[in-house]
């Protein structure tokens, strides 16, 4: 005695009959003819837009959720920003609050893969070892040194104050140096 596999409301107890059932299911339920038609004019957008495969920056804030107790907010990388995805980490859990195209420094950085970390994550009060002004410092810092401009910095720090409804502190960086104390 086998058992049944129910497809559609149906029973089968044969599998082949019950595979055969749900592809034809899923035939169904397929729209081919506008799959056709998105693929042409995702095509016609590649070729009128040069610059379609460059890579997205988004700064956000973790959502809150009852499984996750961290607060942090976060710089992450969207290295592909012409796919449709349902539900993604970006959207699924961070709020994003800012948006930027990368610059030239960050897609040669994606092209050479020099970076390895998709996400940049900054805890704001784990342990109180670092403050959101902190962490917006550190953010700010870094986005200075791939040289994006005061006016892209000043609009990130004003989606960070328009959400948390307070003003920023941005500290300067205290740059150190490694010395290499074995070289000869």
């Amino acid at each position: 005695m086998s058992i049944a596999v129910n497809v559609n409301g149906k029973d089968y107890y044969d599998k082949e009959e019950a595979r055969a059932a749900w592809f034809e299911e899923w035939l169904m339920k397929q729209d081919f003819e506008q799959d056709l038609i998105d693929r042409e004019n995702e095509l016609e957008y590649r070729r009128t837009h040069p610059d379609w495969n460059i890579p997205y920056v988004m700064y956000g804030v973790r959502k809150k959720h009852k499984c996750i107790k961290k607060k942090e907010i976060a710089v992450f990388y969207d290295f592909t920003p012409w796919q449709k995805r349902a539900r993604t980490a970006e959207t699924h859990w961070f709020t994003v609050l800012y948006k930027r195209r990368a610059t030239s420094k960050e897609v040669e950085s994606f092209r050479d893969r020099e970076y390895t970390r998709r996400y940049l994550v900054y805890s704001l009060y784990i342990e109180k070892k670092m403050t959101l002004d902190k962490a917006l410092s550190l953010i700010v810092a870094d986005d200075k040194l791939l040289g994006i401009v005061d006016e892209i910095i000043t609009e990130i720090v004003k989606s960070f104050e328009t959400f948390f409804d307070r003003k920023f502190r941005i500290y300067q960086p205290e740059f150190a140096t490694q010395l290499d104390l074995f070289a000869v």
